[in-house]
């Protein structure tokens, strides 16, 4: 697996975003770090600071956490078809319809981190596992085209950074209102 070096030349304004969080990361070891830093983030909260939304139009973190574990579960298929059938249209996800949809201010966030957790081990078992050919088996998304194995990899990694960083940034939020 290669580390994200340069973002130069990707045109897709989401995948240049996030791919900036792992310039020079090992996509598989913060995908596997992930689960652990979450839920230490989320420990010790109250289900009230968990719920809170740090400002009107932003998620709290309940609803980042249903997030992560939801796209775990959107990778959970898209490993899939390009493992077993590369090449395969991958259908986007409109996030903003499976937050409320699936009403993840109101989800119960500890089953949610349970099932992130699983679901994650259950991955990177299966990406280990790949011989190197694999990782250029492919999907073709609909939103940004054709993606390796090996992109989704870079990408959920730099997607579980942004998400770390904003649930830090609520934590910090909440602390300073509390005054400790």
């Amino acid at each position: 697996m290669k580390k994200v070096r340069s973002v130069t030349g990707i045109k897709d304004v989401y995948s240049k975003r996030i791919l900036t969080n792992v310039i020079g990361k090992d996509p598989v070891k913060v995908l596997a770090a992930t689960p652990r830093r979450l839920k230490n983030l989320v420990n010790g909260l109250s289900d009230r600071q968990i719920r809170k939304s740090p400002t009107k139009g932003k998620w709290s973190i309940a609803q980042l956490v249903s997030h992560l574990s939801d796209a775990e579960v959107v990778l959970a298929f898209r490993l899939r078809m390009a493992v077993a059938q590369s090449g395969s249209f991958l259908q986007a996800m409109d996030e903003q319809k499976w937050a409320k949809g699936l009403n993840y201010q109101n989800a119960n966030v500890k089953k949610k981190l349970e099932l992130f957790a699983t679901m994650r081990r259950d991955h990177l078992s299966m990406l280990k596992s790949l011989a190197p050919t694999k990782w250029q088996r492919y999907g073709r998304h609909e939103e940004r085209g054709k993606e390796t194995i090996e992109r989704m990899a870079q990408l959920y990694a730099g997607h579980d950074v942004n998400h770390l960083r904003q649930i830090e940034m609520i934590k910090r939020s909440l602390r300073r209102r509390a005054g400790k």
